[in-house]
């Protein structure tokens, strides 16, 4: 269990090229991994590149160029590197991205099905409204219960994970602690061993039944799918 996990998607600046994109990526983990007062604190570090051929895929996949995850020890370790973050790591990704990304920031990741594989499909997501975000357990339950059901998509998954974003001080009526500035509540993770075993999943009956099941409860207009392939800059595997 990750106590803070921070996952973020991004696009490449325009008029650069997703090679010189995947560079510039990979330069600023470099980077990042030079300033030992936030990278002593990191956990885990792994960049998610979309996979290049989108054909037949369903979801986002052709329109993103990363899928970043960074996990710390605890809420109040990530917190401690907000300055640093904000004036050391922020300026850099300026040269990278293009613009403030999609995020997902939460106090553990919930491993439904334990277990890893490269190859993931990320799911982000707003609740739908009159969905009470207390009640996100069971709704997680029930949803990974049909999930792991699912024949041709569940049998295939090498790891499957939920992240909940923290809620603010607002929601959570915790006014010492400021926003985590996540923008969707929930991110899915579907771990595969390869591409072959990926793309049939998603293509799958089983797969048009997980989604049925996430129109319960997700803000279908905010849903965000993206495959991906996953290099580890820091941590292990699981």
């Amino acid at each position: 269990m990750m106590q803070f996990h921070a996952v973020y998607l991004q696009r490449r600046r325009p008029g650069v090229s997703y090679r010189d994109f995947q560079r510039l990526w990979r330069s600023h983990g470099d980077y990042a991994a030079s300033i030992p007062a936030f990278w002593d604190h990191v956990e885990r570090y792994v960049h998610n590149d979309p996979v290049e051929d989108a054909a037949g895929l369903p979801g986002d996949t052709a329109a993103y160029d990363a899928v970043g995850e960074l996990s710390y020890p605890s809420y109040e370790t990530w917190l401690s590197l907000r300055d640093v973050m904000w004036n050391e790591i922020a300026p850099d990704e300026k040269r990278v991205f293009a613009g403030p990304s999609t995020a997902v920031r939460g106090d553990r990741t919930v491993f439904l099905k334990p277990s890893d594989g490269p190859f993931k499909l990320f799911t982000f997501a707003k609740l739908s409204q009159g969905v009470d975000p207390a009640d996100g357990d069971r709704i997680l339950a029930r949803h990974a219960e049909t999930t792991l059901q699912a024949r041709g998509f569940g049998g295939r998954l090498a790891g499957f994970a939920a992240t909940r974003a923290r809620r603010n001080a607002a929601e959570s009526k915790m006014d010492a602690m400021p926003a985590t500035t996540s923008n969707k509540d929930v991110v899915f993770i579907h771990h595969f061993v390869d591409e072959c075993s990926a793309r049939a999943a998603v293509n799958s009956a089983g797969y048009a039944r997980v989604v049925i099941s996430e129109e319960g409860f997700l803000d279908f207009e905010s849903r965000i799918v993206v495959l991906t392939r996953g290099w580890l800059l820091k941590g292990t595997p699981d």
